[in-house]
């Protein structure tokens, strides 16, 4: 049985050193059918994603539409601005940059660009995932269920229909691990020197990747076997590699804006409702949406449960160093984005900002499923009982997953999601303001969808305020337009607020939005008002 293994699953073995380009170079090399399996299981996904995204094209949020124009206006010579033409601070500019450089090579639409973007990604995630999982856990059918499970997973799957720069991350963030592990087994420098230009690329990829770099840097302190001189050197060399482009990157933001990572509002949500978003994202991972159950009885189980098996998977399998660098991972990059959550406002803790863990933590689980409890399993029940678990275990693993991902793509495929969605691209607000386009543009607009207005209606917008001016509008006179369904919600008591300053009148209705001519106080009694 131990030579049939060997000749199944090679061991460890290095045929030379590794060049940053030749991931293969790495301490476990799977046989080239393993290879077209994992890539195989890579393309059925993209089929698949390809087959959601083909009839009304990738998702469009507020973040894709900035990602968009700083990429069009790269296009155009004008170098990394927003949609409003300033200095393209919130994120850092790799994203947009991919998308600027693939659409001047296919001559393409960025939008176009994004979705073809997205599609190699998503197989190439797939694969590697399923390098990863087979150098770390030694396994095959683990290797393919990992490999499954990124296809099938409601945030890969959910961050892959979107313009948004998670997938590229996550990639990122895979080789890095791939080289990180290299570098354990074999000690070459040359593995963590492409470890750190992989972490930096993902620093300029989002922001987020300052968190990675630190779990990593962590790793490589607690990592035994050498000596204090050489490790500190490393360590210098590794975070100095890594930080030194997002570095340079948040000095320029700084010049520019006077803020490092541009502008943020301060946080709204409480301690308690963060951790709630926390678990109900992990339990829809593998279980079910915990704000779907009415029962706080059963919401609680559920929430202890989850706690349990992260808990104990991880704690069992901490002396193995490969495991260790994922389980650092996912609780350093988790408390960070939890700490971040409590001090700033941003999208909410969904699967989209804890998509990057998804991964790291699904190769720890299943292989404390293949490690811990199956041989623990296989000494307590008869083979027969034994095929009938496993099967079990894999129904249970795999039905949430396919029925989520499922769901998910054919509504994508049906109705489409942001801006490329039926309901925006029908739009009867839109379709009056693109009539009355040139006559709106001669005073200020201000809407609660401004990054939607600029994509779908090519006009520059403010938002509204989200705090009381007496001031407003400044310019005296402007127009507003509100859409019922913006994705920061229609915004009515916002407006309702802004009557205190302002005369807000209705110029015309439609079944998704209002466009009306605002007009300061102090100006109502002017005989010199901008004709509407």
């Amino acid at each position: 049985m131990a030579s049939e293994n060997k000749a199944e699953f090679p061991q460890i073995e290095r045929s030379g050193p590794m060049t940053p380009t030749a991931p293969d170079a790495l301490c476990l090399s799977p046989v080239w059918k393993q290879h077209v399996w994992f890539g195989l299981i890579g393309l059925v996904g993209t089929g698949w994603l390809w087959f959601a995204m083909s009839r009304h094209g990738i998702g469009l949020s507020p973040d894709s539409v900035g990602y968009l124009a700083v990429a069009q206006h790269l296009l155009e010579g004008k170098g990394f601005l927003s949609y409003r033409g300033e200095p393209f601070v919130l994120q850092p500019p790799l994203y947009p940059l991919v998308i600027a450089t693939i659409s001047f090579l296919l001559g393409s639409t960025p939008a176009t660009s994004a979705l073809l973007i997205n599609l190699l990604l998503f197989v190439a995630v797939a694969y590697f995932s399923g390098r990863l999982a087979i150098l770390i856990t030694k396994s095959f059918p683990i290797s393919i269920a990992v490999c499954i499970s990124v296809i099938l997973g409601v945030p890969i799957t959910w961050v892959s229909v979107f313009a948004w720069s998670e997938i590229l991350f996550i990639l990122l963030t895979i080789l890095a691990f791939l080289n990180l592990i290299g570098f354990v087994s074999s000690k070459d420098k040359k593995d963590l020197l492409v470890c750190s230009l992989y972490l930096a690329c993902s620093c300029m990829v989002r922001y987020a990747g300052l968190f990675s770099v630190f779990s990593f840097l962590l790793f490589l302190i607690l990592m035994p076997g050498e000596r204090l001189q050489k490790k500190t050197y490393r360590i210098v060399a590794f975070l100095y590699i890594s930080s030194l482009p997002i570095s340079l990157w948040i000095l320029r933001n700084y010049i520019l804006s006077g803020t490092p990572f541009g502008p943020r509002t301060m946080a709204s949500l409480r301690p308690n409702e963060i951790i709630f978003l926390f678990f109900d994202t992990f339990s829809g991972w593998f279980i079910v949406q915990t704000d779907a159950l009415q029962n706080d009885i059963i919401l609680i189980l559920i929430l202890i449960f989850l706690t349990f098996a992260v808990s104990t998977a991880c704690i069992y399998q901490i002396k193995d160093t490969n495991i260790l660098s994922l389980v650092i991972f996912v609780f350093t990059y988790s408390l960070f984005v939890f700490i971040s959550s409590v001090r700033f406002a941003y999208d909410p803790i969904d699967n989209r900002l804890l998509s990057p863990v998804f991964i790291p933590l699904v190769i720890v689980l299943l292989n404390f499923s293949n490690k811990v409890l199956y041989p623990y399993l296989k000494s307590k029940v008869s083979s027969s009982a034994q095929s009938r678990l496993i099967i079990l275990g894999a129904v249970i693993w795999f039905t949430h997953p396919v029925l989520s991902t499922l769901t998910l793509g054919f509504e994508v495929r049906q109705e489409g999601k942001g801006y490329h969605a039926i309901y925006w691209q029908t739009s009867p607000t839109l379709a009056q303001v693109r009539q009355a386009r040139e006559r709106l543009i001669r005073l200020p607009i201000y809407t609660n969808d401004p990054e939607g207005l600029y994509f779908l209606a090519h006009i520059r917008a403010e938002h509204l305020p989200f705090r009381f001016r007496s001031t407003w509008p400044e310019s005296g006179q402007a127009y507003l337009i509100r859409f019922k369904h913006a994705y920061r919600g229609g915004c009515l008591d916002i407006i309702e607020g802004l009557r205190q300053a302002a005369d807000i009148k209705p110029l015309a209705q439609f079944s998704d939005g209002e466009i009306y001519l605002v007009t300061h106080k102090s100006l109502l009694a002017s005989p010199t008002l901008v004709p509407h």
